[in-house]
């Protein structure tokens, strides 16, 4: 998507900006390498493709399929809200990322499925980006099973899945 093309959807256009200039999320973003890329959808707009990119040191959603993404993300309008809010540090927005995936209120969860090797996302420099997450990540970690890098490669491993989930192909 050329910086052109408008963003139709006021939710698509908000993640959007949140990706390219909330300072958390920024920050974030700058840990990974620029290889980095993963597959984005929204519930409201089931099996619309979107790719999160970085270019320039600048993370930009884009309109259509990601080639090689590690990751895949759906997102609520709910879970943009409260993605938003997210302030302090890196820690704070992997430790709000990481509370919307384990949500039991389906309009604020984020869904994730893993589609990346742990060796991948470890070059990639996702795992490194949790590493550092602080003390408040690793005790919500810890409370999900996951104490050390070994568990941590043994759950990706472990919920790894190269068949696409129902929200990525709108069958829901």
């Amino acid at each position: 998507m050329g910086r052109a093309e408008a963003i139709e959807d006021p939710e698509v256009r908000r993640l959007a900006k949140l990706f390219r200039t909330h300072p958390v999320w920024c920050e974030a973003a700058r840990r990974l390498s620029p290889e980095a890329t993963s597959k984005v959808f929204f519930r409201h707009r089931p099996g619309e493709p979107w790719r999160l990119v970085r270019r320039r040191d600048v993370t930009l959603l884009e309109r259509g399929a990601a080639e090689d993404p590690d990751l895949a993300f759906c997102f609520t309008p709910a879970s943009i809200d409260a993605l938003a809010k997210t302030h302090g540090g890196v820690s704070a927005f992997a430790l709000a990322l990481f509370q919307s995936m384990v949500e039991d209120d389906p309009d604020r969860r984020v869904e994730l499925r893993v589609i990346a090797p742990f060796t991948r996302l470890l070059r990639r420099g996702y795992v490194d980006l949790l590493l550092r997450g602080g003390p408040r990540l690793l005790w919500f970690g810890a409370m999900h099973g996951v104490r050390t890098v070994g568990e941590l490669r043994r759950l990706v491993e472990t919920v790894r899945r190269a068949t696409p989930a129902p929200w990525e192909t709108d069958e829901e």
